[in-house]
């Protein structure tokens, strides 16, 4: 059976939320705080806010279609706010996709 397109859409939205998250706390925020430039955390906070906005809808639509289990769309929510797991997700939503 062929793997539904939204979630391997999820798939690469975990990767590309997870890397923004990394970006607002390990660029944009030292810059903030320590070089005196708010403006990379407007920039990246609002990017990094409508890539996880984007990246939520996304995962409520395949869970919405049965795509995913309840428990790993858990996991995938879950993962998004913490920096680095979205690798996780990741590469547990491929795992999902290959069967």
């Amino acid at each position: 059976m062929k793997s539904p397109v939204a979630l391997h859409h999820l798939s690469t939205m975990a990767l590309i939320e997870g890397a923004s998250l990394i970006a607002l706390f390990g660029i944009a925020m030292p810059l903030k705080y320590f070089a005196g430039i708010p403006e990379a955390v407007r920039i990246v906070g609002l990017a990094h806010g409508l890539l996880f906005l984007w990246a939520t809808a996304t995962l409520f639509y395949v869970l919405a279609r049965g795509y995913l289990a309840p428990l790993k769309g858990a996991s995938v929510f879950a993962a998004s706010l913490i920096p680095f797991a979205g690798l996780w997700s990741h590469r547990m939503l491929l795992r999902t996709l290959r069967g």
